[in-house]
């Protein structure tokens, strides 16, 4: 049961009746970053208890079994890249079971005419997709992966930066993390099929259009990733996302911290000085320090007396721009899609990559202007991933899982979400995808629904945002939140921290840092 991560199939930990009453330091959330920050703080020898509300680990990056019979779902968070090497060997992931392998071809976009574009690593293919529909893109494609590599590796070499600062840039590279995806990509390449195609990377869990201001941030942000020693590299992780969370916890009971699931924290504690001493958690529990992986306003709204804040502080959580517009819709198939561009549900290389719909730029800032005008997207973005055909271990013989994550379906639509809606949004994105597969629609025998407040109430994203707020100018750098809060001995290890969001552990990581320079062992 590869990534269940309920309590038993992870390890054997102390239960909750045995709770110590003090800790050097206590984790709100058994999400990644959090289980990050707890191994890196119990590995340098510091007591360390995780209090998770769910009965089971990994936040947004879980595997669920028990939905469909023999399925293995990666409900949430689907591939990886920006996860932190340095965490994979300095806990040892690889060896606590941690497997993952490249997606490739990683790009695929089918056109309604019988075309469609396919790329990956091999070069003289992606020449040969590409010149079939401009020739001049060959050698723009080039330059435009070496430009956004070296704009990847610019932020990733920031991702740990103590103290975050948006002007370690310079200008050039500031005007394009400024600027729009659109921008960046109509620099060099004139299809608009393959504008598309590289633009897609700048929306994902962004409420804003291909040709807005920031964009190019977000596009950037998702080039980052090292994890398989090349830039911008994604992954597809065997077992399912869940296998990242589990490892990460058994990197952090193995080096003796407590993992206590299906243990709300109600509140923050604080002495006479509002200082954090503790969080109750049906039980009292102190600590040195107390490090939250949950959502800045949950933090500072429902678990902390927000009357301690300053008004500056307030205003700046007040403003937090968090809603989301995404969907995920997980759908057990009973056979690969038939695309009518690439015939055959026998398993091919197109199957093994992200799937896009969308044309154009214009298709996609077209999604974005009609959630913005009647609440969600008549033709949506749409990108889908098929882990099936190289992971058989997820599905029953012959079946697949088609993982879609679809905008533009806002959380704050206007007449909110109910079932009838859901199900009304995941029929839109099932009928855009038939127009390219025929037969989706009837090979489906199972689906799941997550809009916005769905990911909200499942893994306390707040406003459905999978980010924990916007990744554009005013929320990046030293316009997040800091790891350190206004209130000693409180810490953020969450995506709400610099970088921010996406399976990386940097904020987790940045968090165990901060405890560790902040309490010499002898205040522990």
């Amino acid at each position: 049961m590869p990534g269940l991560l309920r309590l038993a199939a992870v390890v054997s930990l102390t239960s909750r009746q045995s709770t110590k009453p003090s800790y050097d330091a206590v984790v709100i959330g058994a999400g990644h970053n959090g289980l990050a920050c707890a191994a890196l703080l119990a590995k340098a020898g510091r007591s360390v208890a995780v209090f998770e509300r769910r009965d089971r680990l990994g936040g947004a990056a879980v595997s669920e079994t028990g939905i469909w019979p023999g399925y293995t779902i990666s409900a949430a968070s689907y591939v990886c890249s920006l996860l932190d090497p340095w965490l994979v060997e300095e806990l040892e992931l690889r060896e606590r079971g941690l497997c993952y392998y490249r997606k490739d071809p990683y790009a695929f976009t089918p056109l309604l005419d019988g075309r469609s574009l396919l790329l990956g690593t091999d070069r003289a293919q992606n020449a040969r997709e590409i010149a079939a529909f401009d020739s001049r893109d060959v050698a723009g494609f080039e330059a435009y992966v070496e430009r956004t590599d070296r704009l990847g590796r610019a932020l990733f070499d920031s991702f740990s930066d103590d103290e975050p600062r948006f002007d370690r840039f310079d200008p050039e590279t500031q005007t394009l993390l400024l600027g729009s995806a659109a921008e960046i990509v109509e620099r060099y390449v004139s299809a608009p099929v393959l504008q598309a195609e590289l633009v897609n990377d700048g929306l994902i869990g962004t409420y804003l259009g291909p040709r807005d201001a920031g964009t190019g941030y977000v596009l950037a942000h998702h080039l980052a990733g090292r994890l398989l020693g090349s830039q911008g590299s994604w992954a597809y992780v065997r077992g399912g996302m869940g296998s990242v969370s589990r490892a990460l916890a058994e990197a952090a009971v193995s080096y003796g911290a407590e993992i206590y699931p299906d243990a709300a924290v109600e509140r923050i504690t604080l002495d006479d000085n509002s200082h954090a001493i503790g969080v109750e958690a049906g039980i009292a529990v102190r600590a040195n320090a107390v490090i939250s992986n949950a959502h800045p306003r949950t933090t500072f709204r429902e678990l902390l007396d927000s009357s301690l804040l300053d008004a500056p502080f307030i205003e700046k959580l007040n403003a937090w721009k968090t809603i989301g517009p995404s969907l995920k819709l997980n759908l057990a198939l009973g056979e690969l899609p038939n695309f009518s561009c690439r015939p055959g549900t026998n398993a091919q290389p197109h199957h093994r990559a992200t799937i896009h719909v969308a044309p154009s730029i214009d298709y996609l800032q077209k999604a974005y202007d009609d959630a913005r005008t009647s609440g969600e997207s008549e033709e949506p973005l749409i990108e889908c991933f098929l882990q099936t055909p190289t992971d058989a271990s997820l599905a029953p013989a012959g079946k697949h899982i088609l993982s879609i994550f679809a905008q533009y379906f806002p959380y704050d639509r206007a007449g909110g979400w109910s079932t009838a809606k859901r199900e009304a949004a995941a029929d839109t994105i099932v009928a855009t995808l038939a127009r390219h597969a025929p037969n989706l629609p009837s090979a489906i025998e199972h689906r799941q629904v997550l809009a916005p407040p769905d990911l909200e109430a499942r893994f306390g994203l707040i406003g459905g945002h999978i980010f924990h707020g916007e990744l554009l100018p005013g929320q990046i750098y030293e316009d997040r939140f800091a790891t350190r809060t206004p209130v000693r001995g409180l810490y953020l290890c969450g995506s709400g921290a610099h970088p921010g969001g996406c399976v990386s552990g940097f904020p987790g990581k940045r968090a165990a840092t901060a405890v560790l320079a902040d309490f010499a062992p002898a205040a522990f």
